[in-house]
Protein backbone atom coordinates (compact mmCIF):
# COMPACT_ATOMS: atom_id res chain seq x y z
CA UNK A 1 0.00 0.00 0.00
CA UNK A 2 1.38 3.55 -0.88
CA UNK A 3 1.66 5.96 1.95
CA UNK A 4 2.25 9.62 2.23
CA UNK A 5 5.25 10.89 4.25
CA UNK A 6 4.70 12.16 7.57
CA UNK A 7 6.31 15.78 7.31
CA UNK A 8 4.12 19.00 7.98
CA UNK A 9 4.59 20.55 11.77
CA UNK A 10 1.53 21.70 13.93
CA UNK A 11 2.60 26.02 12.71
CA UNK A 12 2.61 24.87 9.20
CA UNK A 13 -0.62 22.31 9.31
CA UNK A 14 -2.36 25.48 10.95
CA UNK A 15 -1.77 28.08 8.44
CA UNK A 16 -2.33 24.96 5.62
CA UNK A 17 -6.00 25.02 7.29
CA UNK A 18 -6.25 29.21 7.32
CA UNK A 19 -5.34 28.81 3.78
CA UNK A 20 -8.07 26.20 3.15
CA UNK A 21 -10.92 27.96 5.22
CA UNK A 22 -10.55 31.46 3.98
CA UNK A 23 -11.41 31.98 0.18
CA UNK A 24 -13.28 34.23 -1.63
CA UNK A 25 -16.27 33.84 1.39
CA UNK A 26 -13.81 36.20 3.01
CA UNK A 27 -14.12 39.01 0.40
CA UNK A 28 -17.88 38.86 -0.20
CA UNK A 29 -20.32 37.70 2.57
CA UNK A 30 -19.21 40.14 5.41
CA UNK A 31 -20.25 42.79 2.90
CA UNK A 32 -23.31 40.98 1.82
CA UNK A 33 -24.88 40.30 5.45
CA UNK A 34 -24.08 43.71 6.64
CA UNK A 35 -26.35 45.13 3.20
CA UNK A 36 -28.96 42.44 4.19
CA UNK A 37 -29.04 43.18 7.94
CA UNK A 38 -27.06 46.22 8.56
CA UNK A 39 -25.36 46.23 12.50
CA UNK A 40 -27.54 42.91 12.84
CA UNK A 41 -25.47 41.39 10.56
CA UNK A 42 -23.53 40.26 13.12
CA UNK A 43 -25.86 37.66 15.04
CA UNK A 44 -26.03 35.11 12.06
CA UNK A 45 -21.90 35.37 12.21
CA UNK A 46 -22.32 34.57 15.99
CA UNK A 47 -24.91 31.51 15.79
CA UNK A 48 -22.70 30.14 12.84
CA UNK A 49 -19.35 30.52 14.59
CA UNK A 50 -21.11 29.08 17.66
CA UNK A 51 -22.82 25.97 15.80
CA UNK A 52 -20.22 24.96 14.02
CA UNK A 53 -18.13 24.06 17.29
CA UNK A 54 -19.36 20.48 17.57
CA UNK A 55 -18.85 19.65 14.31
CA UNK A 56 -15.48 21.05 14.09
CA UNK A 57 -14.98 18.54 17.43
CA UNK A 58 -16.35 15.97 15.40
CA UNK A 59 -13.45 16.18 12.28
CA UNK A 60 -10.69 17.17 15.19
CA UNK A 61 -11.17 13.57 16.92
CA UNK A 62 -11.58 11.71 13.73
CA UNK A 63 -8.36 13.50 12.44
CA UNK A 64 -6.69 12.61 15.72
CA UNK A 65 -7.74 8.99 15.91
CA UNK A 66 -8.06 8.20 12.07
CA UNK A 67 -6.09 10.40 9.77
CA UNK A 68 -6.36 9.62 6.39
CA UNK A 69 -5.71 11.01 3.07
CA UNK A 70 -9.17 10.12 2.33
CA UNK A 71 -10.72 12.23 4.95
CA UNK A 72 -14.32 11.83 5.36
CA UNK A 73 -14.79 8.86 2.82
CA UNK A 74 -12.29 7.19 5.16
CA UNK A 75 -14.12 8.07 7.95
CA UNK A 76 -17.76 6.89 6.95
CA UNK A 77 -16.27 3.93 4.64
CA UNK A 78 -14.94 1.96 8.48
CA UNK A 79 -18.09 3.36 10.21
CA UNK A 80 -21.08 2.30 7.38
CA UNK A 81 -18.93 0.45 4.88
CA UNK A 82 -17.98 0.76 1.30
CA UNK A 83 -20.75 2.70 -0.19
CA UNK A 84 -21.14 5.29 2.42
CA UNK A 85 -17.21 5.94 2.12
CA UNK A 86 -17.30 6.09 -1.65
CA UNK A 87 -20.33 8.20 -1.76
CA UNK A 88 -18.99 10.90 0.73
CA UNK A 89 -15.45 10.56 -1.34
CA UNK A 90 -17.27 11.51 -4.67
CA UNK A 91 -19.09 14.08 -3.21
CA UNK A 92 -16.35 15.69 -1.88
CA UNK A 93 -14.50 15.56 -4.52
CA UNK A 94 -17.57 16.87 -6.77
CA UNK A 95 -17.24 20.23 -3.79
CA UNK A 96 -14.28 20.90 -4.58
CA UNK A 97 -13.60 20.47 -8.05
CA UNK A 98 -16.91 22.65 -8.05
CA UNK A 99 -15.83 25.03 -5.68
CA UNK A 100 -11.79 25.65 -5.89
CA UNK A 101 -13.02 27.12 -9.58
CA UNK A 102 -15.44 29.00 -8.32
CA UNK A 103 -12.96 30.59 -6.03
CA UNK A 104 -10.02 31.06 -8.59
CA UNK A 105 -12.80 32.76 -10.78
CA UNK A 106 -14.20 35.63 -8.07
CA UNK A 107 -10.49 36.35 -7.98
CA UNK A 108 -9.69 37.18 -11.71
CA UNK A 109 -12.95 39.01 -11.35
CA UNK A 110 -11.87 41.30 -8.37
CA UNK A 111 -8.15 41.55 -9.93
CA UNK A 112 -9.87 42.39 -13.46
CA UNK A 113 -12.27 44.90 -11.69
CA UNK A 114 -8.87 46.30 -9.63
CA UNK A 115 -6.29 46.70 -12.20
CA UNK A 116 -8.90 47.60 -14.96
CA UNK A 117 -7.56 44.75 -17.00
CA UNK A 118 -10.63 42.95 -18.74
CA UNK A 119 -8.48 39.77 -19.75
CA UNK A 120 -7.43 39.10 -16.56
CA UNK A 121 -11.11 37.66 -15.48
CA UNK A 122 -9.66 34.35 -17.07
CA UNK A 123 -6.02 34.82 -16.80
CA UNK A 124 -5.74 35.01 -13.43
CA UNK A 125 -7.77 31.79 -12.78
CA UNK A 126 -5.88 29.65 -14.93
CA UNK A 127 -2.54 31.55 -13.87
CA UNK A 128 -2.90 30.70 -10.11
CA UNK A 129 -4.69 27.16 -10.95
CA UNK A 130 -1.72 26.30 -12.77
CA UNK A 131 1.12 27.41 -10.31
CA UNK A 132 -1.24 25.81 -7.19
CA UNK A 133 -0.62 22.54 -9.49
CA UNK A 134 3.15 23.28 -9.91
CA UNK A 135 3.30 23.86 -6.38
CA UNK A 136 1.64 20.79 -5.60
CA UNK A 137 3.61 18.89 -7.61
CA UNK A 138 7.11 20.82 -5.59
CA UNK A 139 5.74 18.92 -2.30
CA UNK A 140 4.29 19.50 1.42
CA UNK A 141 7.05 21.59 2.11
CA UNK A 142 7.08 24.35 -0.18
CA UNK A 143 3.18 24.20 -0.29
CA UNK A 144 3.10 25.02 3.45
CA UNK A 145 5.90 27.60 3.01
CA UNK A 146 4.04 29.62 0.63
CA UNK A 147 0.75 28.86 2.41
CA UNK A 148 2.34 30.26 5.53
CA UNK A 149 3.69 33.67 3.36
CA UNK A 150 0.51 34.23 1.66
CA UNK A 151 -1.59 33.98 4.97
CA UNK A 152 0.80 36.14 7.08
CA UNK A 153 0.73 38.86 4.10
CA UNK A 154 -3.32 38.74 3.85
CA UNK A 155 -3.43 39.27 7.93
CA UNK A 156 -1.05 42.02 7.82
CA UNK A 157 -3.40 44.11 4.98
CA UNK A 158 -6.61 43.18 6.67
CA UNK A 159 -5.23 44.47 9.93
CA UNK A 160 -3.79 46.98 8.58
CA UNK A 161 -7.01 48.42 6.70
CA UNK A 162 -9.25 47.41 9.72
CA UNK A 163 -7.40 49.55 12.33
CA UNK A 164 -6.86 52.59 10.17
CA UNK A 165 -10.85 52.45 9.70
CA UNK A 166 -11.86 51.78 13.63
CA UNK A 167 -8.60 54.79 14.43
CA UNK A 168 -10.67 57.36 11.82
CA UNK A 169 -14.00 56.19 12.82
CA UNK A 170 -14.19 55.00 15.84
CA UNK A 171 -16.34 51.75 17.00
CA UNK A 172 -20.17 51.32 15.76
CA UNK A 173 -21.44 49.08 18.59
CA UNK A 174 -23.57 46.55 17.07
CA UNK A 175 -27.27 46.67 16.65
CA UNK A 176 -29.30 44.38 18.96
CA UNK A 177 -32.65 44.31 17.23
CA UNK A 178 -33.19 40.47 15.90
CA UNK A 179 -33.88 40.41 12.10
CA UNK A 180 -37.00 38.83 10.33
CA UNK A 181 -36.93 35.08 10.87
CA UNK A 182 -37.27 34.30 6.95
CA UNK A 183 -34.43 37.13 6.18
CA UNK A 184 -32.05 35.54 9.50
CA UNK A 185 -32.35 32.21 8.22
CA UNK A 186 -31.66 33.00 4.10
CA UNK A 187 -28.13 35.04 5.56
CA UNK A 188 -27.15 32.45 7.92
CA UNK A 189 -27.46 30.02 5.00
CA UNK A 190 -24.98 31.76 3.46
CA UNK A 191 -22.69 32.69 5.86
CA UNK A 192 -22.15 29.22 6.76
CA UNK A 193 -20.22 29.20 3.37
CA UNK A 194 -17.51 31.02 5.55
CA UNK A 195 -17.56 28.34 8.10
CA UNK A 196 -16.87 25.24 5.48
CA UNK A 197 -13.26 23.95 4.22
CA UNK A 198 -11.96 22.11 8.11
CA UNK A 199 -13.63 18.98 6.19
CA UNK A 200 -10.98 19.67 3.52
CA UNK A 201 -7.92 19.96 6.02
CA UNK A 202 -8.94 16.73 6.87
CA UNK A 203 -7.61 15.15 3.41
CA UNK A 204 -3.89 16.47 4.71
CA UNK A 205 -4.12 14.64 7.94
CA UNK A 206 -1.87 11.38 6.75
CA UNK A 207 0.78 14.10 6.24
CA UNK A 208 0.81 15.17 9.61
CA UNK A 209 3.67 14.56 11.87
CA UNK A 210 2.21 14.29 14.64
CA UNK A 211 -1.88 14.07 14.90
CA UNK A 212 -2.46 14.75 18.29
CA UNK A 213 -1.79 18.18 17.33
CA UNK A 214 -4.55 18.33 15.02
CA UNK A 215 -7.49 19.25 17.66
CA UNK A 216 -5.13 22.21 18.25
CA UNK A 217 -4.61 23.00 15.11
CA UNK A 218 -8.60 22.81 14.44
CA UNK A 219 -8.85 25.35 17.56
CA UNK A 220 -5.92 27.61 16.68
CA UNK A 221 -7.45 28.04 13.07
CA UNK A 222 -10.93 28.28 14.83
CA UNK A 223 -10.05 30.90 16.61
CA UNK A 224 -8.23 33.01 13.85
CA UNK A 225 -10.91 32.95 11.31
CA UNK A 226 -13.74 34.05 14.42
CA UNK A 227 -11.47 36.82 15.09
CA UNK A 228 -10.68 37.89 11.63
CA UNK A 229 -14.25 37.85 10.66
CA UNK A 230 -15.14 39.76 13.36
CA UNK A 231 -12.78 42.33 12.62
CA UNK A 232 -14.27 42.93 8.83
CA UNK A 233 -17.29 43.89 10.24
CA UNK A 234 -16.65 46.01 13.47
CA UNK A 235 -14.81 47.66 10.10
CA UNK A 236 -17.41 47.93 7.73
CA UNK A 237 -20.16 48.80 10.63
CA UNK A 238 -17.48 52.20 11.62
CA UNK A 239 -17.04 53.07 7.75
CA UNK A 240 -19.68 52.01 5.44
CA UNK A 241 -22.99 52.77 5.26
CA UNK A 242 -25.12 49.28 4.74
CA UNK A 243 -27.36 50.73 1.60
CA UNK A 244 -23.97 51.22 -0.61
CA UNK A 245 -24.98 48.96 -3.43
CA UNK A 246 -21.37 47.68 -3.99
CA UNK A 247 -21.31 45.79 -0.85
CA UNK A 248 -22.91 42.90 -2.90
CA UNK A 249 -19.81 42.62 -4.76
CA UNK A 250 -16.84 44.34 -3.45
CA UNK A 251 -17.01 44.66 0.15
CA UNK A 252 -13.37 45.21 1.03
CA UNK A 253 -12.84 47.07 -1.62
CA UNK A 254 -15.40 49.91 -0.78
CA UNK A 255 -14.08 49.87 3.34
CA UNK A 256 -10.24 50.12 1.65
CA UNK A 257 -11.57 52.74 0.20
CA UNK A 258 -13.04 54.96 3.23
CA UNK A 259 -10.42 53.30 5.12
CA UNK A 260 -6.91 53.96 2.97
CA UNK A 261 -8.15 56.64 0.47
CA UNK A 262 -6.53 56.20 -2.36
CA UNK A 263 -4.14 53.16 -1.26
CA UNK A 264 -7.36 51.04 -0.92
CA UNK A 265 -7.86 50.06 -4.52
CA UNK A 266 -3.68 48.33 -4.47
CA UNK A 267 -4.01 47.09 -1.22
CA UNK A 268 -7.56 44.95 -1.93
CA UNK A 269 -5.32 44.01 -5.46
CA UNK A 270 -2.71 42.55 -2.80
CA UNK A 271 -5.22 41.27 -0.49
CA UNK A 272 -7.03 39.21 -2.98
CA UNK A 273 -4.07 37.92 -4.76
CA UNK A 274 -2.94 36.62 -1.24
CA UNK A 275 -6.63 35.22 -0.11
CA UNK A 276 -7.45 33.66 -3.36
CA UNK A 277 -3.94 32.03 -3.94
CA UNK A 278 -3.35 30.59 -0.51
CA UNK A 279 -7.04 29.09 -1.00
CA UNK A 280 -6.38 28.00 -4.25
CA UNK A 281 -2.93 26.36 -3.40
CA UNK A 282 -4.03 24.68 -0.29
CA UNK A 283 -7.38 23.27 -1.64
CA UNK A 284 -5.64 21.49 -4.75
CA UNK A 285 -3.28 19.82 -2.46
CA UNK A 286 -5.91 18.78 -0.45
CA UNK A 287 -8.05 17.63 -3.45
CA UNK A 288 -5.23 15.90 -4.81
CA UNK A 289 -4.60 13.77 -1.44
CA UNK A 290 -8.45 12.78 -1.41
CA UNK A 291 -7.93 11.72 -4.97
CA UNK A 292 -4.81 9.75 -3.98
CA UNK A 293 -6.68 8.49 -0.71
CA UNK A 294 -9.62 6.96 -2.62
CA UNK A 295 -8.00 5.13 -5.65
CA UNK A 296 -5.78 3.74 -3.27
CA UNK A 297 -8.77 2.29 -1.37
CA UNK A 298 -9.80 0.99 -5.12
CA UNK A 299 -12.93 3.82 -5.52
CA UNK A 300 -10.95 5.84 -8.61
CA UNK A 301 -8.17 4.18 -10.89
CA UNK A 302 -5.17 2.85 -9.59
CA UNK A 303 -2.92 4.78 -11.22
CA UNK A 304 -3.94 7.91 -9.37
CA UNK A 305 -2.52 6.28 -6.10
CA UNK A 306 1.26 6.52 -7.43
CA UNK A 307 3.83 8.45 -5.18
CA UNK A 308 7.16 9.67 -6.34
CA UNK A 309 9.34 7.39 -4.45
CA UNK A 310 11.95 10.19 -3.08
CA UNK A 311 9.21 12.17 -1.07
CA UNK A 312 6.05 9.86 -1.27
CA UNK A 313 4.12 12.50 -3.19
CA UNK A 314 0.97 11.67 -5.25
CA UNK A 315 2.35 13.69 -8.69
CA UNK A 316 -0.05 11.53 -10.99
CA UNK A 317 -3.02 12.81 -8.48
CA UNK A 318 -1.94 16.24 -8.08
CA UNK A 319 -1.49 16.74 -12.14
CA UNK A 320 -4.96 15.10 -12.70
CA UNK A 321 -6.71 17.32 -10.44
CA UNK A 322 -4.84 20.46 -12.15
CA UNK A 323 -5.82 19.97 -15.48
CA UNK A 324 -9.10 19.02 -14.49
CA UNK A 325 -9.57 22.23 -12.51
CA UNK A 326 -8.40 24.15 -15.48
CA UNK A 327 -10.75 22.90 -17.69
CA UNK A 328 -13.64 23.43 -15.78
CA UNK A 329 -12.05 27.42 -15.50
CA UNK A 330 -12.08 27.77 -19.05
CA UNK A 331 -15.16 26.22 -19.73
CA UNK A 332 -16.69 28.76 -16.80
CA UNK A 333 -15.12 31.44 -17.61
CA UNK A 334 -16.16 31.15 -21.81
CA UNK A 335 -19.58 30.56 -20.50
CA UNK A 336 -20.52 26.98 -20.70
CA UNK A 337 -20.51 26.18 -17.31
CA UNK A 338 -22.49 28.55 -14.52
CA UNK A 339 -20.39 30.13 -12.24
CA UNK A 340 -23.07 30.58 -9.21
CA UNK A 341 -23.80 26.96 -10.29
CA UNK A 342 -20.42 25.84 -9.02
CA UNK A 343 -21.03 28.32 -5.46
CA UNK A 344 -24.13 26.08 -5.10
CA UNK A 345 -23.31 22.73 -5.45
CA UNK A 346 -20.04 23.12 -3.60
CA UNK A 347 -21.58 24.79 -0.55
CA UNK A 348 -24.45 22.24 -0.30
CA UNK A 349 -22.20 19.42 -0.48
CA UNK A 350 -19.80 21.04 2.26
CA UNK A 351 -22.28 20.83 4.53
CA UNK A 352 -23.68 17.46 3.79
CA UNK A 353 -20.18 16.40 4.57
CA UNK A 354 -20.12 17.70 7.40
CA UNK A 355 -23.24 15.88 8.47
CA UNK A 356 -21.97 12.38 7.58
CA UNK A 357 -18.69 13.38 9.43
CA UNK A 358 -20.58 13.89 12.37
CA UNK A 359 -22.68 10.54 11.96
CA UNK A 360 -18.96 8.77 11.70
CA UNK A 361 -18.13 10.92 14.93
CA UNK A 362 -21.09 9.42 16.64
CA UNK A 363 -20.71 5.75 15.83
CA UNK A 364 -16.94 5.90 16.24
CA UNK A 365 -16.49 8.06 19.32
CA UNK A 366 -17.32 6.72 22.90
CA UNK A 367 -18.07 9.02 26.43
CA UNK A 368 -20.61 11.12 28.01
CA UNK A 369 -18.94 14.21 26.10
CA UNK A 370 -19.00 12.21 22.42
CA UNK A 371 -23.04 11.74 23.19
CA UNK A 372 -23.42 15.51 23.74
CA UNK A 373 -21.28 16.36 20.95
CA UNK A 374 -23.58 14.27 18.90
CA UNK A 375 -26.74 15.64 19.54
CA UNK A 376 -25.62 18.83 19.18
CA UNK A 377 -24.29 18.32 15.73
CA UNK A 378 -27.76 16.17 14.84
CA UNK A 379 -29.40 19.35 15.95
CA UNK A 380 -27.25 21.89 13.96
CA UNK A 381 -27.57 19.87 10.81
CA UNK A 382 -30.94 19.38 10.89
CA UNK A 383 -31.75 22.71 11.29
CA UNK A 384 -29.11 24.36 8.84
CA UNK A 385 -30.95 21.70 5.97
CA UNK A 386 -34.58 22.81 6.95
CA UNK A 387 -33.60 26.56 6.78
CA UNK A 388 -31.18 26.29 3.32
CA UNK A 389 -34.49 25.02 1.84
CA UNK A 390 -34.21 23.25 -1.96
CA UNK A 391 -30.55 23.69 -2.78
CA UNK A 392 -29.37 21.73 0.45
CA UNK A 393 -32.58 19.35 0.42
CA UNK A 394 -31.09 18.07 -3.20
CA UNK A 395 -27.66 17.92 -1.97
CA UNK A 396 -28.82 15.39 0.73
CA UNK A 397 -30.78 13.69 -1.99
CA UNK A 398 -27.40 13.20 -4.27
CA UNK A 399 -25.91 11.79 -1.35
CA UNK A 400 -28.46 9.68 -0.95
CA UNK A 401 -29.30 8.42 -5.03
CA UNK A 402 -25.43 7.63 -5.00
CA UNK A 403 -25.09 6.11 -1.71
CA UNK A 404 -28.14 3.30 -3.46
CA UNK A 405 -26.17 3.49 -6.46
CA UNK A 406 -22.95 1.92 -5.43
CA UNK A 407 -24.90 -0.20 -2.72
CA UNK A 408 -26.48 -1.68 -5.99
CA UNK A 409 -23.46 -2.13 -7.84
CA UNK A 410 -21.61 -3.63 -5.43
CA UNK A 411 -24.74 -6.45 -4.64
CA UNK A 412 -24.91 -7.15 -8.09
CA UNK A 413 -23.67 -10.57 -8.92
CA UNK A 414 -20.58 -10.98 -11.38
CA UNK A 415 -21.34 -12.66 -14.65
CA UNK A 416 -20.43 -16.04 -15.26
CA UNK A 417 -17.45 -16.97 -16.70
CA UNK A 418 -17.45 -19.54 -19.65
CA UNK A 419 -14.84 -21.34 -20.55
CA UNK A 420 -13.98 -22.37 -24.25
CA UNK A 421 -13.83 -25.53 -23.70
CA UNK A 422 -17.49 -25.59 -22.28
CA UNK A 423 -18.38 -23.65 -25.33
Amino acid sequence: MSDLQRRMGGTVGTFVALATILGSGMMILPGTSYHELGRSAWIPWAVAAVSVVPLLYCYAWLGRHHPSASGVAHYSGITFGPAVGRTAGMLAALALVAGIPATAITGGRYVAEFSGVASLNWVFPVAVLVGATVVACLGANVSGRLQVGLIVALFALVLCTAVFALKANGVTAPATTLPRFGTLGAVLTAVYVAFTGWETVAFTFEEHKRPDLIPRIFAASYVIVVALYALLLLSLFAVVDPAEKALESAPLLILAQHALGDLGRPIMLLLAVACITANVCASVFALSRLVFGMARSGYLPAPLSRVREHDRNPVTAVLAVGAALTAIVVLSTSGLVGFQVLFVVSGGIYFVLYGVGAAAFAKLASGELARWVSVACAVTVLAVTLLAGPPMWLCWALFALLCLAFLRLRRRPAAPVTSPAGR
